[in-house]
């Protein structure tokens, strides 16, 4: 398998930037990545992803409309661990990089165009708390992680939305926003005298737009309680919706990166829930479940966990048998190398396209991984390790669950 060309540099500042070469190509992309998320801590939850918002607005106006006229398609997205600001063009690339740079390392916020924000980030947080899984998934946090920005919305909460500031939006900005905790990826069919070039470049825009301080990521480990396993939860919905969460240790003490404990993960998840499942099969026959469950495996500085969701009209038949299947794993070698070789399809397929492939490596560089470690570790792989690891990490695991119901009087 040809490996992905990426020539990477760290400056001075502790500022790195990576460009992948994807020759024949001609779509490009570029983007600014922030080792900073909606979980970390921050001086009022929610602050990482309205910075977000608010970034694109600068003195002259909406900076991506000077990206729409480059012919560039620009977003922005905030997970629970980075914050990334990108866009997708043919041509212009060294405009591109500037503006880029501006929109991360300027601010304009103001008491007028913050108070616009708040109306639609209330209104977004709004949304998705009318969201029968939305409210499950909170009931599960809540409970795994309590006390901490994982037990609230990537949005923050009305309260914290409501007290935001241009005082608070500074200060969390110069308090992450700094060379070192900021990397720049870009991909596509660049030149070695382009390369050269933008290397040149980026180097005067980071000196420019951020400043260099030398602050070692604190993360205090939390211990967190064993109490209220299961919730119910009465709701105006016709079917029940059903939660599970399994807060898991750390996966270092397992001998595993996080990214590699992750597809370890999903690869169990896959071979005993998934539609081709013969639990899944059980489980229709027996008429609990009609559609398969959804899955997700998230790890994040405050800790790591799996949130499962799925209908039934019978959920507590469901979550028995959910328990009872991660309790007793039994996943043959065939099916573990069937699941290893659609996970290499997966990444193989995401090289063809520019954004997720410098989307993908951008959030790898943030820990110091790659996306040909990935395939390295996948296809050294071990059944006995994958079996080992996914049997030992469940058993040292909590697992919680709620249930979404009718409210009572709709019962009756």
């Amino acid at each position: 398998m040809k490996k992905l060309e990426v020539i990477k540099k760290t400056f001075k500042s502790g500022f790195e930037a990576q460009i992948i070469r994807k020759p024949y190509f001609k779509k490009k992309f570029m983007g600014i990545i922030v080792d900073f998320g909606g979980s970390d801590d921050q001086k009022l939850c929610g602050g990482a992803h309205f910075l977000e918002h608010k970034l694109f607005a600068k003195k002259d106006g909406d900076i991506s409309l000077k990206l729409d006229e480059l012919g560039c398609e620009s977003n922005a997205f905030t997970t629970y661990n980075e914050t990334m600001f990108y866009a997708s063009f043919v041509d212009h690339w060294s405009k591109v990089l500037e503006l880029l740079f501006e929109l991360a390392g300027t601010t304009y916020f103001t008491e007028d165009n913050v108070n616009k924000e708040k109306n639609i980030i209330n209104q977004e947080l709004a949304m998705y708390q009318d969201d029968p899984e939305w409210k499950v998934n909170h009931s599960l946090l809540t409970r795994m992680f309590p006390k901490t920005n994982l037990a609230q919305d990537l949005t923050g909460t009305h309260a914290s939305i409501d007290q935001m500031d241009s005082e608070t939006l500074l200060e969390i900005y110069k308090n992450h926003y700094y060379a070192q905790n900021l990397s720049l990826v870009a991909c596509g069919d660049f030149s070695d005298y382009q390369v050269k070039k933008m290397f040149t470049q980026i180097n005067k825009l980071q000196a420019k737009y951020f400043t260099s301080q030398k602050k070692p990521k604190e993360v205090i480990k939390k211990v967190y309680p064993r109490k209220e396993m299961h919730q119910v939860i009465n709701d105006d919905v016709s079917i029940s919706q059903v939660g599970l969460g399994i807060r898991m240790p750390e996966f270092e003490k397992f001998g595993f990166s996080d990214l590699d404990a992750q597809i370890l993960l999903e690869m169990m998840l896959a071979s005993c829930f998934s539609s081709s499942s013969s639990w899944f099969e059980l489980e229709q026959k027996a008429d609990i479940l009609h559609s398969p469950l959804a899955y997700s495996v998230t790890y994040t500085r405050q800790g790591n966990f799996i949130i499962m969701n799925g209908v039934s009209n019978q959920p507590e038949n469901l979550l028995a048998d959910i328990k009872k299947e991660l309790t007793n794993i039994e996943i043959t070698e065939k099916e573990f190398e069937r699941q290893k070789k659609l996970f290499l399809a997966k990444y193989l397929r995401q090289l063809n396209d520019i954004d997720s492939v410098a989307i993908e490596q951008a959030e790898l560089n943030l820990d110091h991984e790659s996306m040909d470690e990935v395939f390295q570790f996948l296809q050294t792989l071990s059944f006995s390790e994958f079996y080992l690891f996914v049997k030992s990490i469940i058993r040292q695991s909590d697992i919680f669950t709620t249930i979404l119901e009718k409210n009572k009087r709709d019962k009756q």
